[in-house]
């Protein structure tokens, strides 16, 4: 299938983009700050405390990726949600080609501003295995069906720290430090035995480009559902919403999710039918239907 409206974009350049718009819109942005928990005032949201000290709100948005169950758990609340490792490698500058980007099964690729290539593999990924994949493990059987072919299963993370690390720590107190400042960035190192078949892959599809060669190769954790359908909804907390299990696609619609978050914490109409992305579809009983894959 070929889509010509599709567009592409180079993350490092747009993500800075989007933040310098947010500031001059009046947005507020405090990097290198946890937040530890919410501050809560007769079962509602009054702020939120964080590592250098309580903020006043009334509304939270819980927009964590891989760690937002993590932070709902602190505070009572399950979502089950899961992570998965997908790995990338960035090619040196090669001939010209059209300026397309594409996936299969094996393999995904995308045109670098640089001239190079960004490759990932097309379906497959690494799971971990931990205290919060023993507890889902029943919601996320159809899915394993699918995909069990394409998931080389650990029997632990990475290392020590991740979200649902065996070790990892589940309950603490809002004047402790937190996971959450343990490792404030999610570094995995990078599966480079799948990312080598990735590239020979590469070289078989596009044998005109010769032999590719790598600048570098890194990793990230992938937030994921059930039913690979991200959760856009307010929590059983009042003054509480969550945006997470995007499953690899927030970087292309996370502006439009951002959008529809504002307006359902505005109390306005949203401009979507929002059920299918309902908290409360792991928990009334409802079929879990298995949405596009990550």
């Amino acid at each position: 299938m070929v889509t010509p409206s599709d567009a592409r974009a180079e993350p490092f350049v747009a993500v800075p983009m989007l933040a310098a718009l947010a500031e001059q819109a009046g947005v507020t942005i405090v990097e290198n700050c946890a937040v530890r928990g919410l501050d809560l005032a007769a079962g509602k949201v009054a702020g939120v405390v964080t590592e250098q000290g309580r903020l006043r709100c009334d509304q939270v948005l819980v927009a964590a990726g891989a760690w937002s169950s993590l932070f709902l758990r602190h505070h009572g609340l399950s979502l089950p949600q899961l992570s998965v490792r997908a790995s990338v490698a960035q090619t040196l500058p090669m001939p010209d080609m059209p300026e397309i980007s594409g996936v299969d099964d094996v393999f995904a690729w995308r045109r670098r501003l640089d001239g190079g290539f960004t490759l990932a593999a097309g379906a497959t990924h690494d799971f971990f295995c931990g205290p919060d994949a023993v507890r889902h493990f029943g919601k996320y059987i159809p899915q394993m069906r699918r995909d069990l072919s394409q998931t080389q299963i650990h029997p632990r993370a990475p290392a020590p720290g991740f979200p649902d690390g065996w070790l990892t720590q589940r309950r603490w107190s809002n004047d402790q430090e937190t996971p959450f400042e343990r490792m404030r960035i999610l570094n995995p190192v990078p599966n480079r035995v799948l990312l080598r078949r990735v590239q020979m892959a590469f070289e078989r599809a596009l044998p005109d480009l010769g032999p590719t060669r790598l600048l570098r190769t890194w990793a990230g954790m992938i937030d994921v559902m059930p039913d690979t359908v991200p959760v856009l909804d307010a929590a059983p907390i009042d003054g509480l919403y969550v945006a997470t299990g995007l499953s690899g696609h927030g970087f292309g619609i996370g502006p439009g999710v951002g959008r529809v978050m504002a307006s359902l914490m505005r109390g306005d109409a949203p401009g979507h039918d929002l059920t299918r992305f309902r908290w409360s579809r792991f928990t009334d009983g409802s079929k879990i239907d298995i949405g596009p894959t990550f």
